[in-house]
């Protein structure tokens, strides 16, 4: 039995589907420890591992933001943080190695100070390991001009981050962590939960990445939900996720566009807005902080997301078609990609009113083309692989380096 150290970033997105993967390796004998905020506890243990905090310094409350050169230096900020609180526990545990989540700068570099193997665990986009293949250098010029206005906008941080990532290889003799790697924190073996066609870069990976398809066996815990409420109308879910949902303007637009409109809709709005702020609720809408995402797809003929990569996977897992509002970070990629594939639409930001999301709306739930094609990658995700075949790989993995 091997002993492996999990860490991950405290929140849904990264959480959910990294859970189905504890199990199986528990299940195959692992003693894993897992190091996350409280709030996840439960759905850590329900997964047979064993749980840590690290509630002081990073959380599911921490605040994220939209600028990824300021959130850099936070997380950066957090790694600072964790390593000494934790050090001297992980250093005892003598792991045989580590999971990381590829956001979790913490824990690469702890992999890095213990010198025992790396596995990464990606659950957003993934970028190969050669920025110089011909689709990574082609999407940079893209994103080159919002990248350059960013490091404007967060100079402070990024000279604080540069400060820091000193400290961090002065301090552990690690290699100093780059800024373009805060997002890729890749390893010798990375375990992506969707499939190549999922991946705005599919020709440019190599054998270190294994695409298992999206894990959707268990999720930390659902809130109840009244189904007996839906009556026989179709469904219609609105959710922007548990990150960057504090969005009252878009979901006034919401109740303005599909007031009057012939199908039940479903709104998670999470905790950051107040319902009562939002006016009046019309008679077809059911408003709620959080709902059972993925018992409430079954149920959808329309999902309007902000296209972050679970929630993405788990519509199209469902064969719902999507209506894609990218809110941040990696959203408008994974947004346009599945909109290329003809899955669904994409609406930006600074396009929306009631009229349009209302016409983007009423194309996709008139058009069964777009069901049908949420529905073949769907059938696809069920042909990756799944946690069976992830652990597979990193069995290997440890025979490679003498497990």
């Amino acid at each position: 039995m091997a002993k492996v150290l999990f860490f991950n970033l405290p929140a849904y997105g990264h959480m959910n589907p990294t859970l189905p993967l504890v199990a199986e390796l528990v299940h195959r004998g692992e003693h894993v420890v897992y190091y996350s905020s409280e709030a996840f506890r439960p759905a850590i243990e329900q997964a047979g591992a064993t749980f840590r905090g690290v509630d002081a310094f990073f959380n599911e409350r921490t605040y994220v933001d939209e600028n990824l050169v300021r959130f850099s230096y936070i997380l950066i900020r957090a790694t600072q943080e964790i390593i000494p609180a934790i050090l001297s526990d992980v250093t005892a545990d003598k792991p045989d190695y580590v999971l990381y989540d590829s956001l979790c700068v913490w824990g690469k570099c702890i992999a890095q100070i213990l010198r025992v193997p790396a596995i990464a665990s990606v659950t957003t986009l993934a970028r190969p390991h050669s920025l110089l293949h011909p689709e990574v250098l082609a999407s940079f010029l893209l994103v080159m001009p919002t990248m350059i206005q960013m490091s404007f906008a967060g100079r402070r941080e990024l000279a604080k981050f540069l400060a820091t990532t000193k400290q961090l290889h002065e301090t552990y003799h690690i290699p100093r962590p780059q800024l373009a790697e805060v997002y890729n924190n890749l390893a010798e073996l990375n375990i992506v939960y969707t499939t190549r066609q999922l991946q705005i870069y599919p020709n440019s990976f190599d054998e270190r990445f294994k695409f298992v398809g999206p894990f959707l066996g268990m999720h930390a815990e659902a809130p109840s939900f009244p189904f007996d409420e839906l009556g026989d109308q179709p469904v219609i879910y609105i959710s922007l996720g548990t990150i960057f949902n504090d969005k009252g303007d878009f979901y006034r637009l919401c109740l303005e566009a599909f007031a009057d409109l012939n199908y039940r809709v479903v709104m998670s709005i999470g905790t950051k807005t107040d319902s009562s702020h939002l006016g009046t609720i019309p008679r077809n809408f059911i408003v709620k902080p959080f709902v059972p995402q993925l018992q409430l797809l079954q149920c959808a003929a329309l999902f309007i997301t902000h296209s972050g990569m679970n929630s993405v996977s788990e519509g199209l897992s469902a064969g719902v078609p999507l209506l894609m509002i990218p809110q941040a970070a990696d959203q408008l990629f994974i947004a346009q990609h599945v909109q290329r594939l003809g899955a669904g639409k994409m609406l930006r930001n600074t396009q929306l009113n009631a009229q349009r999301l209302r016409k983007a709306a009423e194309e996709i739930l008139a058009q069964p083309a777009f069901q049908q094609m949420s529905a073949n990658i769907g059938a696809s995700f069920r042909q990756a692989g799944g946690p069976t075949f992830a652990v597979d790989e990193i069995e290997a993995f440890k025979r490679r380096h003498g497990m």
